[in-house]
C-alpha cells in the first residue's frame, strides 16, 4: 500500500536550503542517503531511478571529489558510513527517525574512528583537530580582516570553534539525515517507514537532560578537565535539541490560540537581524524546552500527546 507523505513541498525546499546556509558539507549526505533509501525502497516508478540517480550524483560529487586534505577525506568517509548505517537500520531495525539517525551518527563515528586507526594510526584525531584548527583560523582570519576590531576574540573563536566542531557534525548529520528521509518518504511510491511528525510535536527521550546535568558538573568540577571537550560536545548537541523543543511547544501553543505560522516565522527572523531579542529568545527557548521535561506543556495547553 501506498504511503501518503505529510507536509508541503516548499518546507522541504526551505529545509534544504537553510541546511545548505548553515552547513554547506551537509550537501553530500542528503544526497548519498536519499539514493540509499530510494533504492532500498525499491525504485517502482521512472521518478524514484531518476531521484535516485540525481541525489547519487550529486552527494558522491560533494562527498568524494579528489582532495589532499585529511578533514575532507574523513567528512567524506563518514558521510558514506552514515548513510549506509541510516538505511540498513531503517531496513533492518526500523525506528523513530531521530532515533535511527542517533544510532547512524554513532556508527559514523566508530566507524570513521576504526577507519583512522587503521590508516592513519592513533593521532589520527589530533591530525583532525589541527585540520579543523587551520581551517577555522583562516576563517576567522578573514573576518579579522573586515573588522580589524575584533582581533581581540579571534583565538577564543577559534579555540571555541575547533572544540565544538565535533558536535557541529553530529547536528548537521541529524538535519541531513531527518531532510534525506522525508525527501525519500515524498518521492518513493512505498517509503521505508512513515514520515516525520509535524514540528510542533517535537520532542525525544525524557532521560536526555541527564546529559545535559553531567555536562554541567564536569565543567564546574576543575578536576574534570580531561572531560571538558566531551562535555562541552554534548552540552551543544544536546542544548541546541533543546532549543528547537522549546520552539515547537511555542509553535504549538500558538497554533492552538489560531496566531499563523509565517508571523513566527518573521518574529525569528526580525529578532536575528536584530541579535538583542535574539539573546533573550534563545535562552528563553531552551529553558521552556529543558522544562517540558517535567512539565509537558503541550499536554497541558493543547491536550494532546506529543510525539517522539
Amino acid at each position: 500500500m501506498t504511503t501518503q507523505p505529510r507536509g508541503r513541498w516548499w518546507r522541504l525546499v526551505l529545509g534544504t536550503i537553510t541546511l545548505l546556509l548553515l552547513a554547506p558539507i551537509g550537501l553530500g549526505l542528503v544526497g548519498v542517503a536519499l539514493a540509499a533509501l530510494l533504492v532500498a525502497a525499491g525504485l517502482r516508478q521512472p521518478r524514484e531511478r531518476w531521484a535516485a540517480a540525481a541525489a547519487a550524483g550529486v552527494g558522491l560529487a560533494a562527498t568524494v571529489l579528489p582532495s589532499g586534505d585529511t578533514l575532507v577525506a574523513a567528512l567524506g568517509a563518514y558521510t558514506l558510513i552514515v548513510a549506509a548505517a541510516f538505511t540498513a537500520y531503517a531496513l533492518l531495525a526500523p525506528a523513530g527517525v531521530l532515533r535511527q539517525a542517533w544510532r547512524a551518527t554513532s556508527t559514523g563515528i566508530v566507524g570513521l574512528a576504526l577507519l583512522g586507526l587503521v590508516l592513519r594510526g592513533p593521532g589520527f584525531w589530533n591530525e583532525l583537530h589541527w585540520n579543523v584548527v587551520r581551517e577555522a583560523s583562516s576563517a576567522f582570519r578573514m573576518m579579522v580582516q573586515l573588522q580589524p576590531e575584533s582581533y581581540s576574540v579571534f583565538e577564543p573563536l577559534v579555540r571555541s570553534f575547533a572544540g565544538a566542531y565535533p558536535a557541529l557534525v553530529i547536528l548537521w548529520t541529524l538535519a541531513a539525515l531527518a531532510l534525506a528521509w522525508q525527501w525519500h518518504t515524498r518521492l518513493a511510491l512505498v517509503p521505508l517507514g512513515p514520515p516525520l511528525g509535524a514540528f510542533r510535536d517535537f520532542r525525544f527521550g525524557d532521560q536526555w537532560v541527564w546529559g545535559l546535568v553531567i555536562a554541567l558538573l564536569v565543567w564546574a568540577v576543575p578536576k574534570l578537565t580531561l572531560l571538558k571537550g566531551v562535555a562541552l560536545n554534548l552540552g551543544v548537541v544536546l542544548g541546541t535539541l533543546y532549543l528547537l523543543r522549546g520552539a515547537a511547544i511555542v509553535v504549538a501553543i500558538t497554533a492552538g490560540v489560531g496566531v499563523p505560522a509565517w508571523t513566527l516565522v518573521v518574529g525569528a527572523i526580525v529578532a536575528s537581524v536584530l541579535v538583542v531579542p535574539l539573546l533573550i529568545l534563545v535562552p528563553s527557548l531552551w529553558t521552556l524546552g529543558v522544562f517540558d521535561t517535567w512539565l509537558a506543556f503541550r499536554q497541558r495547553r493543547v491536550g494532546r500527546p506529543t510525539v517522539q
